[in-house]
């Protein structure tokens, strides 16, 4: 055999490797007020309510300027962001607040096109001219015929009109404290 034969090539040694350091815990995703009102789709207001009723709000560091100083755990606040926290004392969010309102106005205005619904101006001006018309004709023309049919004298008449003035008296007093006009408005 030829020496160049015989001669082996030289293996190659390993190298030995550093040790494998466990990999790195992914670093949060940190965001300040304004981004995370942006990525959540919600104003500032409604965040700095949200901040103050919820205790456990994922807050990485506490600000005290316009917010941008705020850090917030980006995945973390969005996902408390989408739990839908109960309101204190069955309370409203301003949306639903927003929403009730319009609800009651589109019935309000439903009603009022079909006819169901009365303006309140309206109906204490023809409350007060229908109380007024009343008491003119209970106390004239009323005291005066019964006057002529019973045969009775003047001053039997006027005791008449003082009694029934008396009893509208009353019966404005009545109406006046349901917060209704009386008949002299």
């Amino acid at each position: 055999m030829s020496a160049a034969l015989a001669a082996e090539a030289p293996k190659r040694q390993r190298r030995s490797s550093p040790p494998q350091l466990p990999p790195a815990e992914p670093q949060p995703r940190i965001l300040n007020k304004r981004d995370l009102c942006r990525e959540a789709g919600i104003s500032r207001t409604t965040l700095d309510e949200r901040i103050a009723r919820d205790p456990h709000f994922p807050v990485l560091r506490r600000g005290d300027g316009n917010g941008d100083s705020w850090e917030f755990d980006a995945e973390a606040a969005l996902a408390r962001l989408a739990d839908d926290l109960p309101r204190p004392d069955g309370e409203l969010s301003p949306n639903q607040k927003f929403m009730a309102l319009r609800v009651l106005r589109m019935e309000r205005d439903m009603a009022a096109e079909a006819g169901g619904l009365l303006v309140a101006a309206e109906m204490r001006v023809a409350l007060a001219r229908g109380l007024t018309g009343l008491r003119r004709g209970l106390t004239g023309p009323l005291v005066a015929k019964a006057g002529e049919t019973l045969g009775l004298t003047r001053d039997q008449q006027r005791t008449l009109r003082a009694l029934i003035e008396d009893e509208l008296r009353a019966f404005v007093a009545g109406l006046a404290q349901t917060g209704l006009p009386d008949a002299d408005e």
